[in-house]
């Protein structure tokens, strides 16, 4: 019996979710006190670029 596999656009829906759940972690406040050192900081934002450029190139992928 074949297994129903997901299709490109389902794939591309999961992942694109997954990448936002990401962002939406990145962009958490902190207690006071508690934020990220110059270097956590730099590697955050680096994270939300990647994370950027995966979902462009998701999008350019469903066209």
């Amino acid at each position: 019996m074949a297994e129903n596999l997901p299709t490109f656009e389902e794939m591309r829906a999961g992942a694109f979710s997954l990448l936002g759940d990401a962002e939406d972690e990145l962009r958490s406040d902190w207690q006071a006190g508690t934020g990220p050192t110059a270097e956590q900081g730099r590697a955050a934002s680096e994270a939300k670029q990647a994370i950027a450029q995966a979902k462009a190139a998701l999008d350019r992928a469903a066209r």
